[in-house]
């Protein structure tokens, strides 16, 4: 009567791993054809803002734009709307009466719209990773209430279920609740069965991509102030314990607010992201470049002294005033100030109030200009 129970529990048990693979297949497939979308809907944001970027009217140049719509994963979801809008923004293109404003404002609706479905996509496997959860748990369950009649066998097969199966489900289930409530530093250990494994790998994989968004400006495509400053906290450990200098650039776009006013946000815009695309060339590979904030950019520099350091400014500042002005806008200036850590400042704040004071004193001396120490240091010098 064992060896039958036990053939019996077998038999189920193999049920149970068949559906639970099918299950952990699908599942599989449906978090990495998301992530794959929410990846190349990304890389259509930034080919088209590159094209945008570019001021070009050549339709046959965008249609490798339109060619990433052709993308297997893109073709697993809902783009009407998005095909729609590249649709009327090649129309606006060949349209010899559109406008550079129009154009610029077809180009924003595509990138709106690429990030709409962009989040859509993110909700869904928000939305879909709690019916994962729900339909291993039926499966424990009637694996379970099975398993009773051979006691020992079956309080092993709950264990071994319970570790393999059940505990690693329900760290990715309140991993997700834990992104859903905005912590993104979330991370599932990953274990249990193959499929299983397979899913945690790709729930980590999402969230880094998630995270990686949420340290990236939108616009300018640049690091963001949040990964600024994990970046210059990380940089002061580094530079502390090895005994090393770094400087960091405060960099300012000269009145911009009339620039603004005078040509439009939208023209702003594409001030902002020009000149991110000169600091982003114009650095070296070491440094690190970010948007710090509404026109005010900030460059990390490792392992640099004074002058190395005015002349990195320098190169940068000199490169944006080469900027000839676009159609509907006019050149753009930048005013930069410096620190030098430890010289100017022992922490993060010390450092860029340094940096942001010298800045300011950049833009008292008629702006454009680099300056590397405080007019009170450079009366002490003399």
């Amino acid at each position: 009567m064992t060896g039958a129970f036990a053939l019996v529990l077998i038999a189920v048990t193999f049920g149970l791993s068949w559906r639970a693979r099918d299950s952990q297949e699908r599942w599989s497939r449906l978090i990495a054809v998301e992530t794959e979308a929410v990846a190349s809907l990304d890389e259509i944001i930034r080919a088209q803002n590159a094209f945008r970027a570019q001021r070009s009217r050549n339709v046959d140049r965008y249609r490798a734009v339109e060619q990433l719509l052709e993308k297997p994963a893109l073709k697993e979801i809902d783009t009407t709307a998005l095909r729609v809008r590249m649709l009327a923004f090649q129309q606006s293109l060949n349209a010899r009466d559109a406008t550079r404003a129009e154009i610029d404002r077809e180009s924003s609706r595509i990138s709106a719209e690429a990030q709409r479905i962009i989040e859509q996509r993110k909700r869904e496997i928000a939305r879909q990773l709690p019916m994962l959860e729900r339909e291993a748990r039926e499966m424990m369950s009637t694996g379970l209430a099975i398993s009773w009649i051979i006691v020992v066998l079956a309080v092993a097969a709950a264990k071994t279920m319970r570790n393999r199966v059940l505990l690693p489900l329900e760290h990715l289930s309140g991993a997700a609740k834990r992104i859903n409530a905005g912590d993104l530093d979330t991370k599932v250990p990953v274990s249990g069965d193959r499929e299983i494994f397979e899913v945690g790998e790709a729930f980590n994989q999402l969230v880094e991509e998630l995270k990686e968004r949420a340290r990236t400006d939108d616009l300018t495509s640049l690091p963001n102030f949040r990964a600024f400053r994990e970046h210059i906290d990380a940089e002061i450990s580094r530079a502390s314990r090895y005994r090393l200098r770094f400087g960091i650039l405060v960099l300012d776009l000269d009145r911009f607010k009339r620039y603004n006013d005078n040509f439009g946000h939208l023209a702003g815009n594409d001030a902002l992201q020009r000149v991110a695309a000169v600091i982003r060339h114009t650095v070296r590979g070491a440094d690190f470049a970010a948007r710090y904030g509404g026109e005010e950019f900030a460059v990390i520099v490792p392992q640099t002294d004074m002058a190395a350091l005015g002349f990195a400014a320098e190169r940068i500042r000199s490169s944006v005033e080469a900027l000839p002005p676009p159609p509907g806008g006019a050149k753009v200036t930048l005013s930069i100030g410096a620190a030098l850590f430890p010289v100017d400042g022992g922490n993060a704040e010390t450092l860029f109030q340094t940096a942001d004071e010298r800045l300011y004193e950049a833009k008292r001396l008629g702006r454009n200009r680099v300056v590397l120490t405080t007019p009170q240091a450079a009366q002490s010098a003399s």
